[in-house]
Order: structure tokens, then sequence, then C-alpha cells
């Protein structure tokens, strides 16, 4: 059956619409007078049923609209949250958004008991319905569509993790990695742990067979000496601008022989093994280094040429320039990785002054295979093994000094676990002390510290104050605090765990992606919980510690989430709500006040316009009250709508009743339903009226329900949305101009919502409601008295 043909739509006051009218076996019926409800309403076709939701319910809405011609349908039952979906496709032959619904059950039968106010209250709200409805156009949903390729920023072990998921489903993947090499820190480690078999097992074992496949999948390239320079988003795919630096040899024809660094007679110190190593300004940053080719370091390069004329296979070109290259993909992935805290900023700790006081990193590569002493644990000042090595923890995490990190690094504990327990294993006579301030060793990593204490590794719970030389010897003081005793330490070596921060690459994305930070500059995830690996940003995902500290296992977990995301939105065709800003090009003067206040950034420049992107579009309205020519409206959810909607409640408003307008977003809205499935009872003043947000409402909405009937107006947000710290000021202006007009500002409140916390936003509306009331008698008090003035004198 088509869809009804809605070109020669009626004008609002001829369109035919239809209500039907759900008992719900007794959850609407037994509270509410259905008899006075079916004759209160002005419709065309008013209809009861007992399950609406039914098959023959179906049956009933479908004939009722063909024989009748209706033109809109209400229905006045449960939840739209639970089947405003099944209604929607009861309707058809209509439009399914020309269908609005009621909630007489959930907000309306289970809340309340006197069923004389319940009926008024059940009136009332389908009343607004059917001037919704009657305000209401045809809308198609939007269907996203979007490209099947993807940039994944970053190349160590989750974005390779990440690439390969996406690959594997026949998804065309980018690494853009700035480096030379891809695998990031995991290369640099040397062992990882494995707390289920207790035992340290070989990092580059496990990375590299990942590596491998990586290099040799179809659907994937690599990208190395490469960084993103801009990005724009269009209507859900991203238009990116990356930068590729010339490493100034072919890759087609270098075999990685290594001759050309052999006769290269420039020396730089080599960051792969922490600078306790010299490399040439030639070089492969290690032996297993994918790509598989040497690399020119441009900066040091003394354009000799000797490593030129070395060269058989004739892979070297210094004419080679940098190129600059676009890329369409239809999602990004944030994989930058981090940093680590800088020890110079703890000059107490002696690091840089003592040879011997070394960080985590450091010790990881002493103590790789790979490394600068070939996996020896040997002092650099003097080669030789150390008989004692304390540990400090916590050096710039959990640190409110200046320059320090509030957070906890998450992953020190157990890294400093690991290297001490290689250090017993292969150094049974070393003693190993580590100074901690608390042990943070979740789940089974709690078994593998056991194993470590079994095998003789000392723990002291303190923070070390400094580190000093004195007789020969490094010494370590601290204060046992659970002893509250202070203890000098002698020691041969000190390894600190330096916290992990966010990297100058994540902060850079960010800006060019416009994704949200952390307030400690990791990438913010939409919502941690129940939106894991989302960012503010629609499209683009973040994993790894590029999200925030994490260990190995987190980070491959988070990489594969990210991946199953962008394959949910590539292979799904995903429906969006249509309920997105649209925008009038001849009325708009470029001012982008909207662009500057949208926290999705939804909005974009093309060809001197301003455009909207409706995939990142929540809806929210913001942008309405923005902008100056009002060029800008809601599909589907235009002005007349909302007018609608309160100008229905409010219409067979009796005298002496109190209407007080309740917005809720939809967390405010669930908790308002959940309300009513435990039978929470609240005021019958209260009407509750679901919004995308309640930054839609603008400064004539309020007015128009006060000036109207409403006696107060109660606003309901959720305050981890994005736009809520704008919410909050917004109704510090509003009460401002209500004050102006003479109106009482206390008659306009805003509060938090939480879903789970249902009882205390029934709890808010009770006490608005008594605080409405104080001020209707005062208001009667002082009209009374107005009275008695202005009555002439006798």
């Amino acid at each position: 059956m088509n869809e009804k043909d809605l070109t020669s739509t009626p004008a609002k006051e001829n369109l035919k619409v239809g209500v039907f009218l759900c008992r719900c076996g007794g959850n609407i019926s037994d509270n509410v007078d259905m008899e006075k409800l079916h004759s209160s309403l002005d419709a065309t076709v008013v209809e009861e049923f007992e399950n609406l939701c039914s098959i023959n319910g179906r049956k009933l809405i479908r004939d009722s609209i063909i024989d009748r011609d209706l033109d809109r349908v209400v229905v006045a039952a449960c939840s739209p949250i639970t089947h405003e979906k099944t209604f929607q496709k009861y309707v058809k032959p209509l439009n399914p958004y020309l269908m609005q619904m009621a909630n007489i059950r959930e907000q309306c039968s289970w809340v309340h008991s006197d069923k004389g106010k319940t009926t008024d209250k059940a009136i009332s709200l389908t009343s607004a319905a059917i001037e919704k409805a009657k305000c209401s156009e045809p809308i198609d949903p939007l269907l996203r569509r979007t490209k099947k390729s993807v940039a994944v920023i970053g190349g160590g072990i989750s974005g390779i993790t990440t690439a390969l998921s996406l690959a594997r489903q026949g998804i065309k993947t980018r690494i853009i990695e700035e480096r030379s090499t891809i695998g990031g820190s995991m290369v640099k480690i040397g062992k990882v742990f494995s707390p289920e078999k207790l035992a340290e097992e070989c990092a580059m074992c496990l990375l590299n067979p990942l590596v491998n496949e990586a290099v040799e999948n179809k659907n994937i390239e690599i990208l190395t000496k490469t960084k993103l320079l801009r990005a724009e988003r269009r209507a859900g795919n991203f238009n990116l601008i990356v930068e590729k630096k010339p490493g100034f040899v072919k890759a087609e024809r270098c075999i990685a022989c290594g001759s050309c660094a052999e006769v290269c007679p420039v020396e730089v110190p080599n960051s792969w093994n922490e600078n306790m190593t010299i490399r040439k300004a030639i070089y492969k940053s290690f032996p297993q280094a994918v790509p598989d080719v040497y690399t020119i370091d441009e900066e040091n390069c003394i354009r000799c040429g000797t490593c030129q004329e070395t060269c058989k296979m004739d892979a070297i070109d210094f004419s080679m320039e940098t190129e600059v290259l676009p890329l369409n993909v239809g999602s990004v992935i944030v994989a930058t990785g981090h940093n680590r805290f800088e020890l110079s900023k703890r000059p107490e700790y002696g690091y840089g002054r003592f040879p011997d006081v070394i960080s985590q990193m450091e010790l990881a590569r002493i103590t790789g295979v790979n490394g600068p002493t070939e996996g020896q644990l040997l002092r650099p000042s003097n080669g030789q093994v150390p008989q004692r090595v304390v540990m400090i923890q916590c050096v710039g995490s959990r640190d409110d000094k200046p320059d320090g990190n509030p957070y906890c690094s998450k992953v020190c504990c157990m890294v400093a676990m690991k290297h001490a327990n290689v250090i017993k294993h292969y150094y049974p006579e070393t003693e190993v002390i580590i100074c901690y301030t608390d042990m943070r060793t979740p789940g089974m990593y709690e078994k593998y510290m056991r194993y470590g204490q079994d095998k003789g590794i000392k723990l002291i719970r303190g923070r070390a104050g400094e580190v000093t030389w004195k007789n020969e010897k490094l010494v370590v003081r601290v204060e046992e605090s659970l002893e509250k005793t202070p203890l000098e330490i002698e020691t041969d070596m000190v390894v600190l765990s330096e916290a992990i921060e966010p990297s100058e690459g994540t902060k850079e994305v960010a800006e060019l992606l416009n994704v949200g930070l952390t307030e400690d500059l990791f990438i913010r995830e939409s919502h941690p919980k129940i939106k894991p690996v989302t960012t503010d940003v629609e499209g683009v995902y973040v994993c790894g510690t590029a999200q925030g500290p994490k260990d190995i296992t987190d980070s491959v977990s988070q990489a594969n989430a990210a991946a199953a995301k962008v394959a949910e939105l590539m292979n799904g065709n995903l429906e969006v709500e249509p309920f997105v800003a649209t925008i009038n090009t001849s009325r708009c003067n470029l001012c982008k006040k909207c662009m500057d206040t949208c926290k999705y950034k939804a909005f974009y420049i093309q060809e001197d316009n301003l455009a909207i992107d409706p995939i990142a579009c929540k809806g929210c309205g913001i942008c309405l009250s923005q902008c100056p020519e009002e060029a800008i409206s809601i599909q589907g959810n235009a002005d007349e709508k909302l007018f609608g909607i309160i100008s229905g409640i409010l219409k067979n408003k009796k005298d002496g009743e109190r209407i007080i307008l309740t917005f809720l977003d939809s967390v405010g809205y669930l908790a308002a339903d959940n309300m009513g499935i435990n039978k929470i009872t609240y005021p019958e003043s209260i009407r509750i009226i679901k919004v995308p947000s309640s930054n839609r409402l603008m400064m004539k909405h309020i007015l128009y329900a006060l000036e109207n009937g409403a006696d107060g107006i109660f606003l309901g947000e959720y305050p981890d949305d994005l736009m809520y710290p704008h919410l909050k000021e917004k109704v510090k202006q509003l009460k401002q101009v209500l004050e102006e007009k003479n109106i009482n500002p206390n008659r306009l409140t805003i509060h938090r919502v939480y879903i789970p916390y249902f009882r205390g936003l029934a709890n808010k509306l009770t006490i608005f409601d008594q605080e409405i009331s104080s001020l209707d008698q005062q208001h009667k008090r002082e009209d009374s008295s107005a009275k008695v003035l202005d009555e002439p004198l006798e």
C-alpha cells in the first residue's frame, strides 16, 4: 500500500484527526473516566479499544484512516518510548511522523489517585497531542550511507588492531603514523606480563604477527612519516588533508641491507633506545621495523652523499619532496597514543644528575634482549650489576604539584611489578624495593603482585621525598607511612615510574577534528558508560591511550570496540531521526553564531554558504536562539508544534486549576516514565512535554505559556549533555527577561535529571508545585490589596 498523498495538505483547521484511546486492560480505564475523555475531545474520529497495540488494534486504526480519510492520528495510550515505533507502523498509509502519542498511562493513570483530576489531565494531554498532530508535517527519516573507508590516526597497537578488524570486514583503512615505523610504544617495552600465566612474554613476538598481517592485508594502506593537516566533515564523511614527509629512500628499491648506515659519518642519540645508544643519520629504528626500509633523518643529515654512493640498489634519492595528500573517508579513529611525564620536572629525584636514576622505559630497554645492553641489567654509570634497585611510583601522577597530574596513570604499578619480576628472575641476588603510594592491581593482577612478593620483592608504602648521593651510594629518602617512620635506603639504581600524559599529537588531532578533550587533555568520550569510544563528533572514535591511561589489554579491547562501532555504521545503513536543523541560506548573513555555539560541530562553510551536517545535528535547537536572522528551523519540530502543544494543554484549564509545564529531554522523560512504572505519585498539575533539549525553548515560548495560563515552567536536563552549561546560562537570561516583564522569575526553574533518580525527580516536581502554589497565593493577596486601595473613598 502506498503512503497517502499529502502534497495538497488541507489547512490546519480542516484536517481530519482520528484519536484512538487505549484502555490498556484497565491500566488506564480503571483510573480515567473514558466516557468523559471521549466526549471532551475535538476530533473527526474518537475510538476506544482494549489493547491498541494488538493486531486488532492495528486493524482498527488502519481501517479508520482509509474509511474516514484521516489526515492525522493521535494515540492516547502508554509511553512513546516503548510503543511509538509500533504505532508509527500501524498508521500506514500515513507518513509515520503524522502520528502523535499522549502518554496517559505512565504519566497519568499510574501516578495519580483522584480519578476526576486524572481524567482532566488525560484530556489535557490528549488535546495537546491533537494540536501537535495538526502542526505535524510529513517527513522521512535520514538514511545514513557512509563511505566504506576509514582513517586510523596512529600506528601503535591500538591503531593496528583497529585497522585489522576493519580490514577483515572489507573496509578500506589507512593508518596515518607520524613516525617512520608503526608499532608505537609496544615495540620498546621488551616484555609484557601475563597475570594468568604468572609469566612475562616477548612483546615483539606478540606484536610482529599483527604488524605483518597489516602490511600484507590489501585493505590496509600504511602511511608513515605522515600527519594530519586539515579535516572537514561533510554529511557523515570526512575530507582530510595529510602531509607525508620524504624519507629520501625509495621503498620499492631498498632491501634494508644497512650498508648506507655503515658509511654514514653522522651519529645521533637513538630515541628507540631512550638515547642510551647512538644511531646514524640514515637508519632503521630497530631490526623488525615496518616498513622494512631505511630512512634519512633530515634534521641531522649533512648531505655528504656517502650513503647514496654506497647504495647498490640506487634507492637513495635526495630530490624526494613532501607530499600533500587528500583523503575522503567515512570515519576517523584517533589512536594517537601518549607521552610520558618529563622526569626533569621533578629534580628532587636526581634524574639527569645521577646516571643510575633512570625511567621505567629506560629499564625496559635495558632488560630487552635487543636493547643497549642486550638484556643485561647493568648500571649506566659503571656497567656493573646493581645489588639493590629501588623503584619510586607515581612520579608525575596522583601529583598536585605544579606540572603534575592529579589522575592515576593506571599501569605504573603493574609495569613496576613486571620489571621487578624480570629482575628477580634473571638476577635473584638483586634486591628490589618498590616505594608506592597505593599498589593498584585490580582483578587477576593482584595474583601477579602476590607472585612477585613471594619471589622476594619488597613493598614500602610511602612517597619518596628525594634521591641524594651519600657515601658513594644513591640514597632514597622516604617516610614509611604505615609505621610513620622516616627511612634512608641506600641503593645502586633508582627507577622512576613516570606518568602517562596525553601526546601532542592527540591535542593537535583533537583540535583539527573539533573533538572535545577531558580536563586532563585526553580525548573525551561522548559517554564513558553507554557510548564508550565515541566522541562528541559523529563519525570520530577513539581508542588506546589517546582516550586515557590504560594497558595493552584495555587498549586492544577498546580498539576492537571502535572498529565495531565504525563497522556498524558502514554496514548497517542506519536510519537517523529526521528532527534536525535546516537553514535558509537566503536569510543567513554568515555571522557564524550558530557555528560557535553548536557543541556537536554540525555547522560548516561550503561554497560561501553555511551548511548543516544532518548526521551530526541532534536537533537540540540552541542554534535557533542564536540566529539573529531567524534563518534556522528544526525539521519536524517547528515553533508551531511547540505552540500547539502548549495551547492544547492549556485550552481546557479550569478556574483555580494549577498547570505546570514540564519540559524534559529524553533522559528526563525516561525518568518520568520510571516514576509511573514504580507508581511514584506527584502533583496532578504537572504536564510533561518531551523535547530533544530544553535549549529548543525560546523566550517567545516561555512568555506564550505564562501569558496563556501556565503557572510555572520546569526544565529538566541531563547534566552530562554537551549543551547543558549553555542551558544554565540561558535560563539566567530568561529569568532576567521575565523580571523585566513583571513576571516572577521563580515561575521558571531548571533541574538536573537522571534516569535512576526518578524518585528525586518526583520530589523536585512536588517541591516546585508547592513553590508555585505559594506564589499564586501571594499573587492573590497582592491583587486583593490592590483592589482595596483602588476603591473610591466614601
